[in-house]
Protein backbone atom coordinates (compact mmCIF):
# COMPACT_ATOMS: atom_id res chain seq x y z
CA UNK A 1 0.00 0.00 0.00
CA UNK A 2 1.15 3.20 -0.89
CA UNK A 3 1.97 6.05 1.94
CA UNK A 4 1.67 9.93 1.75
CA UNK A 5 5.09 11.25 1.59
CA UNK A 6 5.52 14.96 2.11
CA UNK A 7 7.77 16.18 -0.06
CA UNK A 8 8.87 15.75 -3.79
CA UNK A 9 12.90 15.47 -4.38
CA UNK A 10 14.29 16.66 -7.31
CA UNK A 11 15.12 13.60 -8.70
CA UNK A 12 11.15 12.42 -8.26
CA UNK A 13 10.31 15.73 -10.63
CA UNK A 14 12.51 14.92 -12.99
CA UNK A 15 11.77 11.56 -13.08
CA UNK A 16 7.62 12.32 -13.51
CA UNK A 17 8.55 15.32 -16.00
CA UNK A 18 10.90 12.80 -18.51
CA UNK A 19 7.99 9.66 -17.89
CA UNK A 20 5.21 12.60 -19.10
CA UNK A 21 7.05 13.52 -21.71
CA UNK A 22 8.02 10.38 -23.00
CA UNK A 23 4.29 9.23 -22.92
CA UNK A 24 3.52 12.61 -24.72
CA UNK A 25 5.70 11.45 -27.55
CA UNK A 26 4.46 8.32 -27.87
CA UNK A 27 1.06 8.74 -28.25
CA UNK A 28 0.01 7.99 -24.97
CA UNK A 29 -1.68 9.51 -22.15
CA UNK A 30 -0.69 11.38 -19.25
CA UNK A 31 -2.57 9.16 -16.89
CA UNK A 32 -0.52 6.48 -17.86
CA UNK A 33 2.80 8.13 -17.25
CA UNK A 34 1.69 9.25 -13.94
CA UNK A 35 -0.01 5.70 -12.93
CA UNK A 36 4.25 4.08 -14.10
CA UNK A 37 5.56 7.26 -11.85
CA UNK A 38 3.76 6.67 -8.91
CA UNK A 39 4.52 2.55 -9.02
CA UNK A 40 7.98 4.03 -9.25
CA UNK A 41 8.16 6.35 -6.31
CA UNK A 42 5.66 4.53 -4.31
CA UNK A 43 2.90 7.46 -4.43
CA UNK A 44 -0.54 7.44 -5.98
CA UNK A 45 -1.25 8.36 -9.64
CA UNK A 46 -3.26 10.87 -8.09
CA UNK A 47 -0.62 12.43 -6.11
CA UNK A 48 1.81 12.55 -9.60
CA UNK A 49 -0.96 14.41 -11.43
CA UNK A 50 -1.37 17.03 -8.79
CA UNK A 51 2.23 17.84 -8.77
CA UNK A 52 2.62 17.87 -12.42
CA UNK A 53 -0.48 19.60 -13.42
CA UNK A 54 0.21 22.17 -10.02
CA UNK A 55 4.06 22.37 -10.54
CA UNK A 56 5.66 20.94 -13.18
CA UNK A 57 3.20 21.29 -16.19
CA UNK A 58 3.82 25.50 -16.54
CA UNK A 59 7.54 25.25 -16.03
CA UNK A 60 7.58 22.88 -18.81
CA UNK A 61 5.09 23.99 -21.55
CA UNK A 62 8.21 24.72 -24.22
CA UNK A 63 8.92 20.78 -23.90
CA UNK A 64 5.14 19.85 -24.20
CA UNK A 65 5.08 21.57 -27.24
CA UNK A 66 7.81 20.03 -28.42
CA UNK A 67 7.08 16.23 -27.29
CA UNK A 68 3.78 16.88 -28.77
CA UNK A 69 5.46 18.32 -32.42
CA UNK A 70 7.36 14.90 -32.51
CA UNK A 71 4.01 12.84 -32.11
CA UNK A 72 2.52 14.50 -34.66
CA UNK A 73 5.42 14.68 -37.06
CA UNK A 74 6.12 10.52 -36.54
CA UNK A 75 2.66 10.23 -37.36
CA UNK A 76 2.70 11.93 -40.53
CA UNK A 77 5.86 9.34 -40.79
CA UNK A 78 3.52 6.51 -40.52
CA UNK A 79 0.88 7.84 -42.90
CA UNK A 80 3.36 8.80 -45.26
CA UNK A 81 4.97 4.94 -45.40
CA UNK A 82 1.39 3.49 -45.83
CA UNK A 83 0.28 5.58 -48.74
CA UNK A 84 4.08 5.09 -50.25
CA UNK A 85 3.27 1.33 -49.58
CA UNK A 86 0.13 1.33 -51.09
CA UNK A 87 -0.20 1.24 -55.58
CA UNK A 88 0.01 4.35 -56.67
CA UNK A 89 -2.84 5.47 -58.96
CA UNK A 90 -1.73 4.98 -62.09
CA UNK A 91 -0.73 1.63 -61.95
CA UNK A 92 -4.55 0.72 -61.81
CA UNK A 93 -6.75 -0.61 -63.92
CA UNK A 94 -8.88 1.02 -65.55
CA UNK A 95 -12.28 -0.29 -64.45
CA UNK A 96 -10.70 0.05 -60.93
CA UNK A 97 -10.11 3.64 -61.58
CA UNK A 98 -13.09 4.00 -62.27
CA UNK A 99 -15.18 2.21 -59.43
CA UNK A 100 -12.95 4.51 -57.45
CA UNK A 101 -14.45 7.77 -59.21
CA UNK A 102 -17.55 6.60 -58.94
CA UNK A 103 -17.07 6.03 -54.75
CA UNK A 104 -15.75 9.66 -54.94
CA UNK A 105 -18.51 11.37 -56.78
CA UNK A 106 -20.91 9.25 -54.59
CA UNK A 107 -19.37 10.74 -51.46
CA UNK A 108 -19.25 14.17 -52.65
CA UNK A 109 -22.92 13.94 -53.45
CA UNK A 110 -23.51 12.50 -49.94
CA UNK A 111 -21.43 15.68 -48.76
CA UNK A 112 -24.10 18.11 -50.97
CA UNK A 113 -26.90 16.25 -49.37
CA UNK A 114 -25.79 16.67 -45.76
CA UNK A 115 -25.81 20.52 -46.85
CA UNK A 116 -29.36 20.26 -47.96
CA UNK A 117 -30.33 18.66 -44.74
CA UNK A 118 -28.52 21.12 -42.40
CA UNK A 119 -30.28 24.10 -44.80
CA UNK A 120 -33.76 22.12 -44.44
CA UNK A 121 -33.03 21.46 -40.76
CA UNK A 122 -32.51 25.06 -40.58
CA UNK A 123 -35.81 26.17 -41.87
CA UNK A 124 -37.16 23.73 -40.05
CA UNK A 125 -35.81 25.26 -36.53
CA UNK A 126 -37.21 28.50 -37.90
CA UNK A 127 -41.00 27.23 -38.58
CA UNK A 128 -40.66 26.00 -35.39
CA UNK A 129 -39.39 29.21 -33.69
CA UNK A 130 -42.48 30.86 -35.52
CA UNK A 131 -45.06 28.33 -34.48
CA UNK A 132 -43.84 29.22 -31.16
CA UNK A 133 -44.75 32.35 -31.12
CA UNK A 134 -47.80 31.74 -32.48
CA UNK A 135 -48.78 29.25 -29.95
CA UNK A 136 -48.42 31.79 -27.44
CA UNK A 137 -50.77 34.35 -28.89
CA UNK A 138 -53.30 31.99 -29.71
CA UNK A 139 -52.80 30.65 -25.53
CA UNK A 140 -53.14 34.19 -25.22
CA UNK A 141 -56.41 34.50 -26.96
CA UNK A 142 -57.89 31.56 -25.93
CA UNK A 143 -57.43 32.97 -21.78
CA UNK A 144 -58.91 36.10 -22.99
CA UNK A 145 -62.07 34.18 -24.72
CA UNK A 146 -61.91 31.73 -21.79
CA UNK A 147 -62.47 34.98 -19.22
CA UNK A 148 -65.35 36.31 -21.70
CA UNK A 149 -67.14 33.32 -21.50
CA UNK A 150 -66.86 33.07 -17.71
CA UNK A 151 -68.22 36.87 -17.26
CA UNK A 152 -70.70 35.37 -19.77
CA UNK A 153 -71.85 33.13 -18.09
CA UNK A 154 -71.98 35.06 -14.98
CA UNK A 155 -74.03 37.31 -16.05
CA UNK A 156 -76.78 35.00 -17.59
CA UNK A 157 -76.56 33.10 -14.90
CA UNK A 158 -77.47 36.58 -12.84
CA UNK A 159 -80.33 37.62 -15.74
CA UNK A 160 -81.64 33.96 -14.79
CA UNK A 161 -82.08 34.62 -11.32
CA UNK A 162 -83.63 37.71 -11.66
CA UNK A 163 -85.76 35.88 -14.00
CA UNK A 164 -87.00 33.70 -10.87
CA UNK A 165 -87.77 36.31 -8.69
CA UNK A 166 -90.64 36.23 -6.78
CA UNK A 167 -90.97 39.56 -7.37
CA UNK A 168 -90.80 38.98 -10.85
CA UNK A 169 -93.84 36.78 -11.33
CA UNK A 170 -96.08 39.08 -13.95
CA UNK A 171 -93.33 38.21 -16.11
CA UNK A 172 -93.90 37.77 -20.16
CA UNK A 173 -93.62 34.56 -21.07
CA UNK A 174 -92.29 32.87 -24.59
CA UNK A 175 -92.27 29.48 -25.97
CA UNK A 176 -90.23 28.89 -29.26
CA UNK A 177 -91.89 26.75 -31.92
CA UNK A 178 -89.86 24.31 -33.63
CA UNK A 179 -89.27 26.50 -36.66
CA UNK A 180 -87.75 29.23 -34.62
CA UNK A 181 -90.19 31.45 -33.95
CA UNK A 182 -91.08 32.90 -30.42
CA UNK A 183 -94.59 33.99 -29.19
CA UNK A 184 -96.00 35.01 -26.03
CA UNK A 185 -97.94 32.63 -23.58
CA UNK A 186 -99.69 33.25 -20.55
CA UNK A 187 -97.59 31.55 -17.22
CA UNK A 188 -100.51 30.27 -15.86
CA UNK A 189 -101.57 27.87 -19.15
CA UNK A 190 -97.63 26.36 -19.96
CA UNK A 191 -95.10 25.58 -17.65
CA UNK A 192 -92.95 24.80 -20.63
CA UNK A 193 -92.58 28.15 -22.18
CA UNK A 194 -89.15 29.64 -21.37
CA UNK A 195 -88.49 33.56 -19.74
CA UNK A 196 -86.63 36.18 -21.61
Amino acid sequence: MKQRQDGWTGREDQLLKEKVLHHIRNGSTQLNAFEEVGDLVNRTAAACGFRWNSCLRKENQALISAAKKERYSKRKEEEQKKSVSQKPASNYPQEELIKRMEQWILALSKKTELTDLEKRCEAAEQLAIRLEKENEQLTGQLKELEEDYRVLLFLIEKARKLGTDEQDQNATVFKMETNGNLYRLDRKTDENAVEL
